[in-house]
């Protein structure tokens, strides 16, 4: 049972790990230490995260970032998410699905955060449909997944996934595409672009990869 135990550790650690990277870059402005991690995924990026060749296409281009790039990038996250004016694209589940905030789905998003006790993180706290709080409330999902398999409770570990996979189907898959064409009509910035194909990408694969465990 050792080999099985530590391969289902590992593959829950990774998504979790993912996950949660690719919420902070919806919930506060890039650093020196996310741009290192984008760039970091550049080489094995289509094997790991099963890319299309457009996202794989654009990490090469977040190489040389410098200060001046990494002060546009910055601007460009408050454009895109915080100031409401000409760029602004709405990071809420709600606005897409039903064409306000705080609608009905931002209320079922909180009943199903309530199932597990999951918090919005007190540095991050926003709406409970934000792009990037759904992202961590799936990291924390694989995180209990990966205590789950330490432990040997494979039964709990289905029962996580059975979650995770009704979350991504019911919420993140069913409004991400909008998102981030929305994103991609908004802005030229290298970075966004990329963050946007990158986490849709990934969502989608990580869709497939619930699908075949399930199974």
């Amino acid at each position: 049972m050792t080999e099985p135990k530590n391969a289902c550790e590992e593959q829950a650690l990774n998504r979790s790990s993912l996950y949660y990277f690719l919420s902070s870059l919806f919930l506060k402005p890039p650093g020196s230490d996310s741009m290192a991690t984008v760039r970091e995924l550049a080489s094995s990026a289509k094997e790991s995260m099963h890319l299309g060749d457009q996202a794989t296409g654009l990490l090469p281009l977040l190489n040389g970032t410098d200060d001046e790039d990494m002060q546009n990038h910055i601007q460009e996250y408050h454009d895109l998410f915080k100031v409401p004016l000409e760029k602004y694209v709405a990071p809420y589940e709600s606005v897409y699905r039903n064409k306000r905030m705080s609608g009905q789905t931002s209320v079922a998003v909180k009943k199903i955060y309530a199932r597990i006790d999951f918090v919005i993180p007190h540095e991050y706290y926003d709406l409970a449909d934000h792009i990037g709080i759904e992202l961590a409330f799936m990291a924390t999902l694989c995180r209990e997944e990966v205590t789950a398999c330490r432990n040997n409770r494979f039964d709990l570990v289905k029962a996580l996934q059975g979650m995770e996979n009704k979350f991504l189907e019911e919420h993140l898959i069913c409004w991400l595409p909008d998102l981030c064409d929305k994103i991609f009509e908004k802005t030229e910035n290298t970075f966004y672009r990329a963050v946007a194909k990158i986490t849709l990408d990934f969502v989608h694969s990580d869709t497939n990869t619930i699908h075949a465990l399930l199974d």
